[in-house]
């Protein structure tokens, strides 16, 4: 170990206050140390005081904490391993025995003094929830595609308005410069979405062809809030929609404001980007005549200003197509029979050369369009979705057209269920199709749409006249509004709002299948009840005749489980629960299925029926002691080593001078030997040691006899020196809980012949030095914590013996640094009157020399 030097300096930075010796050689700073050194050892002496009182506190929380931690894991009624606690030895592995087809249904848990008397003669019922289910919705073989029609298909008159804007992209590039040079380039790319989710989370497409310019400004503002796109600007990355935003002016031109924040930051744009012209962005030329590759955000808003009515948003934006020629290349998503199918709608590859040419210049007569269309779409559902044999090899989902019906998405057997969806809005609204079109109720379709299929008889002309019904008959289920529902939110929407209301207290679910609506109540038994209010009838209310008996779907109060048990002595009782656990004698008995009844609803037999059979949990128990028993042992080390260690007087705690002259691992090596026996002959330590010693004698003295301890492997050693630690043998205390838990309980809990358990007298032994709670101490928290306290006792940190000694450290340490300053002030003040005599005497001598020269 590295030695030691006792040298330290209590000046420290003296020099730095005035310069000394100029005038008189002399090393000032060395002199003033030597001159105040009294005051400085006395310092260090009550640093190191004060750290060496540290140590003892924290040795003494040290020990404190272990046994906190003893009681809290093993005499704990909250833990899982209470030694205290006379069922955990118990008799509590249940078996249910006799006949094996109602014994499989039935489990147990517990202890109870009647287990060998109580028998299950029978279960009458399970416990249910509440449930209802709607009468089936309308279904239909179809699904139309409004949009699809022969005047349409090849028509110039009516073209299909598609957006230039969806998908395509914004790339911003923000410079530092430093006059000459461009350095530090930071990119950020902004695709303009079909769709976004706004702050609740809710998905909200953006329909670029039917709103308006401001309205499509507005929503790619949120759009870019939501995408959190970020650009480096400076030293920080910044949320591209902290630094712009997005505007129409007056006259339809769109533009791009920075923010006030960033007006000067040099933000410019991509011109390649690919959103350019659909936004009516022009190109611009620099000084030189080229095109520039990155126009600023000033340019980019002059540009589409500059270009008139050509660059106004809503002429920029929209490209306009013959149907036929926006159909080309797009898909459609169909589901059918637990399949998902994209179909292409129109291929280069379906018209033949010529055909293409008569679309281009119009000659092509809507029919023979509508003809290729359907043609070739059937031909793609024939191989995506096969034919059904059982009806003459018809296609089972199919295309149609006529004049009457327009144009259909077609299923064979309307029980089935057909989807047809697009991704894109504008695709959607081009075909006439409903979001998530079904032919059956659209689950991602809105309540407007659904309105017919969800069965609502009333009608309603608008969406606005739908929500002023649905304010003032809100839609309820057991007294519970679901909020927020209006001719918009679709049925996923709905069903997820009912789902998350725990005040209606159910959850809604949709079967496909059979194309209904169940509701069922969150708790099983009788209290589980179903009430519908406003529309929530119609929706999700069985179909019932005027009588009120159900004619299509379900309606069922929730029922209570009903056993029948016999105590033995020819006494039988029915007993109820609303869960399908019962509550019986200390046992919780649950069943999972019914059995013992006739189909009349009377008992089999009053006798015999299921039975049960109890053991110790002998593995358990024995590994929860067996560490007990090591903790126990670690914790009555401790104490033994704390109490019986001297401490060595070569070893104290080192100054700061002192650590500078040692490396890390020679620091911890002395300060580990210093802090050894800090709590040696400390009166509280050896009272708790040796009341530890003495539970030996104390648990023999409450009734328990050493045969006993011997034969369930528990005994103390005869050891002075061990400090009364435990010798468990596992073996015999496993073999003693799988043929007497009896007397193992007795023996740490108390019972029969021991009026005190080894578990309570450990405990009692401990709190008089620890505890977590002083109302087992007579209003203390133990010996040991009024020493130091503890971190586990918060309050006790700054109410303990040793803080206020601390306390008063401190104070005497600020006394004597006070002292020092005194005394180094005083004595620089010398030194400098000293030097400023010597300079003015070395002046005159020097003048008095010059005169005689």
């Amino acid at each position: 170990m590295a030695s030691v030097s006792g040298a330290t300096s209590g000046l420290g930075n003296t020099a730095l206050r005035g310069f000394g010796g100029f005038a008189s050689g002399i090393d000032r700073d060395s002199l003033i140390e030597q001159m105040t050194m009294g005051t400085t050892n006395k310092i260090n002496n009550q640093k190191g005081q004060i750290t060496k009182t540290e140590w003892k506190a924290e040795a003494f929380q040290k020990v404190s904490n272990l046994l906190i931690d003893m009681q809290d894991k093993y005499f704990s009624f909250s833990s899982s391993s209470n030694l205290m606690d006379p069922s955990f030895f118990g008799k509590n592995i249940i078996t249910a025995t006799g006949n094996p087809d109602f014994s499989k249904y039935i489990t147990a848990t517990g202890n109870s003094k009647l287990l060998d008397k109580l028998s299950i003669l029978g279960v009458k019922q399970l416990a249910s929830a509440a449930t209802t289910m709607s009468g089936k919705k309308t279904s239909n073989d179809y699904i139309n595609a409004s949009g699809l029609t022969n005047d349409r298909l090849n028509s110039a008159n009516s073209p299909v308005e598609s957006s230039k804007l969806e998908g395509m992209e914004l790339e911003f590039v923000f410079t530092k410069s430093d006059g000459t040079t461009e350095t530090d380039a930071a990119t950020a790319t902004f695709t303009l979405p079909s769709s976004y989710k706004d702050e609740n989370g809710k998905t909200v497409e953006i329909d670029y062809t039917n709103m308006t310019p401001d309205e499509i400004a507005d929503h790619l503002n949120k759009a870019l809030k939501s995408s959190e796109v970020k650009i480096r600007y400076g030293d920080e990355n910044v949320a591209l929609s902290d630094m712009i935003q997005f505007d129409v002016d007056a006259d339809g031109h769109f533009n791009i404001q920075k923010q006030d924040k960033y007006k000067g930051a040099d933000l410019k744009l991509n011109a390649s980007s690919s959103a350019m012209e659909g936004l009516g962005y022009q190109d611009v030329t620099g000084a030189d005549g080229k095109e520039k590759t990155r126009v600023s955000i000033d340019e980019f808003n002059k540009s589409i200003k500059d270009g008139g009515e050509d660059s106004k948003f809503e002429n920029a934006s929209i490209e306009r197509q013959k149907m036929f020629d926006y159909l080309k290349d797009k898909t459609i998503t169909v589901n059918f029979g637990g399949q998902s199918k994209e179909i292409k709608l129109l291929s280069q590859d379906d018209l033949t050369e010529d055909q293409w040419k008569a679309v281009e210049n119009g000659t092509m007569g809507g029919d023979e369009a509508m003809k290729i269309l359907t043609d070739k779409l059937n031909g793609r559902l024939k191989q995506a979705f096969g034919v059904n044999d059982d009806q003459g090899g018809k296609q089972n989902v199919s295309v149609s057209y006529d004049d009457a019906n327009g144009f259909q998405f077609k299923v064979l057997d309307s029980s089935q269920t057909l989807t047809v969806t697009a991704d894109s809005l504008e695709l959607r609204e081009a075909l006439g199709l409903e979001a998530g079109a079904s032919n059956k109720v659209s689950m991602s379709g809105t309540l407007y749409d659904n309105l017919d299929k969800l069965g609502i008889t009333q009608k309603f002309s608008s969406k606005e006249e739908f929500n002023k019904y649905l304010e003032a008959n809100p839609l309820t289920i057991n007294g519970a509004e679901i909020k927020g529902i209006t001719a918009d939110t679709t049925i996923n929407e709905l069903l997820s709002e009912i789902n998350e209301n725990e005040e209606a207290g159910v959850t809604a679910t949709y079967l496909s299948a059979s194309n209904q609506f169940v509701l069922v109540a969150d708790e099983t038994g009788k209290r589980g009840k179903i009430q519908l209010g406003g529309l929530a009838q119609d929706i999700f209310g069985a179909v019932k005749d005027q009588s009120g008996n159900v004619i299509d779907g379900l309606d069922e109060d929730g029922k209570n489980a009903q056993m029948e048990v016999s105590y033995g002595n020819g006494i039988t009782t029915t007993v109820e629960s609303m869960t399908n656990t019962f509550e019986l004698e200390g046992l919780k008995i649950t069943a999972s299925g019914t059995f013992g009844y006739k189909a009349d609803g009377t008992l089999e037999s009053t006798s015999g029926g299921v039975t049960f059979s109890a053991k110790a949990d002998a593995e358990n128990v024995t590994e929860a002691v067996k560490k007990f028993v090591e903790d126990y042992n670690a914790m009555i080390k401790e104490i033994n080593t704390q109490v019986t260690t001297k401490p060595n007087s070569n070893y104290g705690p080192l100054t700061d001078a002192q650590k500078d002259e040692m490396d890390e691992t020679s620091i911890k090596n002395w300060e580990n030997k210093a802090k050894e026996g800090l709590l040696f002959n400390e009166s509280a330590m050896r009272e708790l040691s040796m009341d530890m010693q003495s539970i030996a004698a104390t648990i023999l003295g409450s009734g328990a006899n050493a045969e006993d301890l011997e034969r369930i492997g528990i005994t103390f050693s005869s050891d002075y020196s061990d400090g009364g630690t435990i010798i468990f043998d596992e073996s015999k205390f496993k073999q003693a809980m799988e043929t007497e838990p009896e007397t193992v309980s007795n023996i740490f809990t108390g019972g029969g012949d021991v009026k005190q358990g080894l578990s309570s007298i450990i405990e009692d032994t401990m709190v008089k030095y620890a505890t977590r709670y002083s109302y087992k101490n007579g209003g203390s928290y133990g010996k040991l914590i009024e020493e130091a306290g503890s971190e586990k006792v918060p309050t006790s940190l700054t109410n303990n013996y040793i803080y206020k000694q601390l306390e008063e450290m401190e104070e005497k340490l600020d006394t004597l640094q006070a002292r020092l300053k005194t005394e180094q002030d005083r004595y620089i003040s010398q030194f400098a009157a000293m030097e400023k005599m010597i300079s003015q005497m070395n002046a005159q001598s020097s003048y008095l020399s010059q005169l005689s020269v």
